[in-house]
């Protein structure tokens, strides 16, 4: 009778023993506000007032903010989905430190309402935009396999170079007081599946 009620209660508890070990596996969901390097994380949310620095990593979810957070920079680091960024109020930095590498967004990389923004190196599985910001703007040698939109922002400049698309490219709506320059972007001439296979 013993042995019947303890496999019962083993069977009972397995599922819930099961759960918890497989959530234990997954990879950790991160609240940034502070310096992060070498991890892996899941989700990455960036909350009001934060200072986000993350390094050499990887994330295998999505990035977002909620609030106005200071400072958002992921730099050397692979995204395997999307990155939601808006209401910066110091600087946002997504991309390769000192351009060396080339990190990965799964899906698309949008920058909205934020100040002093450089994306550089980046290749975006799906969409890059960048619209409504304000200070400085540089987006510079991101390869977006679908549409590449810079729309609305009202910097002190603006650069757009070296890019490459393989969808609509749009530069418009955009006003600078020191220097505007829009050069060397190139149409990749291929639908968005050929150009995420390479």
């Amino acid at each position: 009778m013993k042995q019947v009620v303890v496999f019962l209660l083993i069977g009972a508890l397995a599922p819930v023993f099961g759960q918890v070990l497989s959530a234990q596996a997954l990879p950790p969901d991160l609240v940034c506000d502070g310096s992060y390097h070498h991890r892996t994380l899941r989700h990455v949310v960036i909350p009001d007032d934060a200072r986000c620095v993350i390094t050499d990593s990887r994330i295998t979810g999505n990035v977002r903010t909620t609030g106005a957070p200071r400072v958002v920079s992921i730099t050397d680091t692979a995204v395997s989905r999307n990155i939601h960024v808006r209401n910066v109020v110091e600087r946002v930095t997504i991309g390769a430190a000192g351009c060396r590498v080339d990190p990965v967004a799964g899906r698309n990389l949008m920058v909205r309402n934020s100040r002093n923004v450089a994306i550089c190196e980046m290749s975006i599985a799906n969409n890059l935009v960048v619209r409504d910001n304000r200070g400085t703007l540089m987006i510079r040698d991101n390869k977006a396999c679908n549409n590449l939109r810079v729309v609305g922002n009202h910097v002190r400049s603006l650069r757009v170079l070296r890019n490459s698309y393989a969808g609509n490219f749009s530069v418009a709506r955009n006003s600078w007081v020191d220097r505007g320059i829009v050069r060397d972007n190139v149409d990749l001439h291929q639908n968005p599946s050929a150009c995420r296979r390479k």
